[in-house]
């Protein structure tokens, strides 16, 4: 059964941004999908390690994370093999300016081990992201031999940075 996991970001709900409209063109699709409301995600310090226990996936899952959720997605692949990790609004770097982020950095990440678990890669990103800058993200997806889609003003591509409740440039990919 094809099936998809959609990590979403810090402070976000199963029902915030994007992630609702995706479950159901995903579920259209015929897909398996779990918006899981993860633990500590609404905190001051989400634990990267109580998410990742809560999470199952296996070599048919494609993997779509938002922002916090694409750090989580990467971290996810570190560990388990799956089949495609779609990461949107995300970095690969440690963000030494958001403490709140600690737990997420035990260590750097490593795309090698990521790589050897995962088959495809597509970097989602805003010409205008107000916290990551989209040559960063590019840079991520050459890292992943990944495709990279540049979506023009489209802020953080959330309800709140971007006006985002659907995710169109996604859909190709999956």
């Amino acid at each position: 059964m094809k099936k998809a996991l959609i990590l979403i970001c810090w402070y976000g709900t199963p029902e915030s941004n994007w992630f609702p409209w995706l479950e159901t063109e995903l579920e259209k699709k015929n897909y398996g999908v779990d918006v899981p409301d993860l633990p500590t995600i609404r905190t001051n310090l989400p634990d990267m390690e109580q998410m990742l226990n809560t999470l199952k996936v296996d070599e048919n899952t494609v993997v779509i994370g938002h922002s916090l959720g694409s750090l989580l997605g990467l971290r996810l692949a570190e560990r388990q093999k799956f089949r495609k990790l779609i990461l949107v609004s995300g970095w690969d770097f440690d963000d030494g300016l958001a403490p709140e982020h600690k737990l997420f950095w035990p260590n750097k990440i490593d795309h090698n081990k990521i790589k050897n678990n995962v088959n495809e890669f597509v970097v989602i990103h805003s010409s205008n992201d107000p916290y990551t800058p989209s040559h960063v993200a590019e840079e991520m997806s050459k890292k992943l031999n990944g495709k990279f889609v540049l979506i023009p003003n489209g802020g953080h591509l959330s309800v709140k940075e971007g006006n985002r409740t659907k995710l169109p440039e996604v859909l190709p990919f999956i």
